[in-house]
């Protein structure tokens, strides 16, 4: 039990330290690039630009009721405000927004009260789509 724990810390390490080297790298970069790339162009948004995103964001509703299936057999015995807890969990970990944004706004230097709201709005959205999620999929698709 020990072993399989240590390698799944290990695979687990990999995986976020590969990720992590690309952030870095382009983090120095990219910046500066797209500064470059956008030199002398204008970007102004539109209510057009929020009609696309409010019809694209349904890819978010599709991963989270695709991941609540994958899981549902294991969470859904905890009761419905697990599973929410429990997919809420995943979905803002999955975005880095569970622990590391708040922890890293606050390490910049973003006053406490700064940290809480603008991470508290961002814990609202995967809060909403885990609740609308299981309950929705409970109601009409239980199996």
């Amino acid at each position: 039990m020990a072993k399989k724990l240590i390698i799944c810390l290990v695979i687990a390490a990999l995986a976020s330290t590969s990720a992590f080297v690309v952030h870095v790298i382009t983090v120095d970069w990219l910046p500066n690039w797209i500064g470059s790339q956008m030199a002398g162009k204008q970007v102004s948004p539109s209510w057009d630009v929020r009609y696309i995103a409010m019809t694209t964001s349904i890819e978010y509703g599709i991963a989270c009721l695709f991941l609540y299936h994958l899981l549902r057999k294991k969470i859904i015995i905890k009761g419905k405000c697990i599973a929410i807890l429990i997919l809420f969990a995943l979905l803002t970990a999955l975005h880095g927004a569970l622990l590391r944004q708040p922890l890293m706004d606050f390490i910049v230097g973003n006053p406490l009260q700064v940290v809480l709201v603008q991470n508290g709005f961002k814990y609202l959205v995967w809060l909403l789509i885990s609740f609308v999620t299981v309950f929705a999929y409970e109601r009409f698709i239980k199996e």
